[in-house]
């Protein structure tokens, strides 16, 4: 039953698939981000670990996350610009958490937990939703 709501084309099976690799990716962020708090800046320490994120995501998103849909340019331009965004509102949202008096180390999960939900979204829409294939 699993392998059947993990293959499907479904907002289930993407939302589970993007769960399942998210889940990896933030984890591997994550940990990044909080080492990387040893040396640097809250937010410096942000950006290097959501950059390095974005470069995994880059490669396992079409392939392991929207089964069956095209790899093109202009979708993987969206992502980039998706992942863009988010890294903005992101950045913005732990800045304030953190100007209000939370952790820095409380505040990224929160950070996390809203732009994940946004990066779904909105890569769901780009991927299945929107059918464009440019040359």
């Amino acid at each position: 039953m699993m392998k059947s709501l993990l293959g499907g084309q479904g907002l289930l099976g993407d939302g589970l698939r993007f769960a399942l690799v998210g889940a990896g990716n933030t984890l591997f962020t994550l940990i990044v981000f909080q080492l990387l708090l040893f040396k640097l800046s809250p937010l410096l320490s942000y950006y290097l670990a959501w950059a390095i994120g974005l470069a995994v995501l880059l490669v396992v998103f079409p392939r392991y996350v929207f089964k069956g849909s095209i790899a093109t340019v202009w979708r993987a331009a969206s992502t980039v610009a998706i992942y863009l965004a988010s890294l903005l509102i992101g950045g913005v949202l732990l800045s304030e958490l953190i100007a209000i008096g939370m952790n820095p180390r409380l505040g990224i999960l929160i950070t996390i937990g809203f732009t994940t939900l946004f990066n779904f979204a909105a890569s769901r829409l780009v991927y299945r939703l929107i059918r464009r294939h440019p040359a």
